[in-house]
């Protein structure tokens, strides 16, 4: 059995640091270590910390392409107090067991998803590293205009031109 989530309790938000940690998946009585990128509230704009999947999880977890957030708006990094958001915005486990969070902050986090679906699914598919596509991601909570989603879309599409060069 793999070793339990790695809870980063005492460590401060450090914004523009990508940390990468190994987390351990229970889905469907399946255990499953991945890997995924947490981001710290101030660098998203968002009320919450996430985790993204940049390493084909949803694949190995036979579940849709989907982020990880955190189930209260504190600064500390806890994925034992987490639940899913696939890209369509549809959060799992359907019911909560304890709300944590406000309506506002969910729907704040479903158009951080909606402004990034795209890119965030590229980089569940490894097609485009978040470290070279993060400095243009819409950050905040607020639904991004059709001209700053095509944009953020048409430099993931270049990011992805060049990979492929380099291959």
């Amino acid at each position: 059995m793999p070793e339990p989530p790695i809870v980063l309790e005492d460590i401060e938000e450090k914004p523009n640091e990508i940390v990468t940690e190994y987390v351990v998946v229970d889905d469907d009585d399946e255990s499953f270590v991945c890997e995924m990128s947490n981001k710290w509230k101030a660098e998203t704009g968002l009320p919450m910390n996430i985790w993204i999947d940049e390493n084909k999880t949803y694949i190995k977890g036979k579940h849709s392409k989907r982020i990880k957030f955190q189930l209260n708006d504190s600064g500390k990094m806890n994925m034992d107090d987490s639940a899913a958001m696939d890209l369509d915005g549809t959060i799992w486990p359907k019911k909560l067991a304890t709300p944590h969070l406000h309506d506002r902050q969910l729907t704040q986090l479903r158009n951080f998803v909606h402004n990034n679906r795209y890119a965030l699914e590229k980089v569940a598919d490894v097609l485009v590293p978040l470290y070279e596509i993060w400095p243009f991601i819409i950050k905040g909570g607020q639904l991004a205009s059709d001209e700053e989603i095509n944009a953020l879309n048409a430099k993931v599409d270049e990011i992805m031109a060049e990979q492929g060069e380099e291959k």
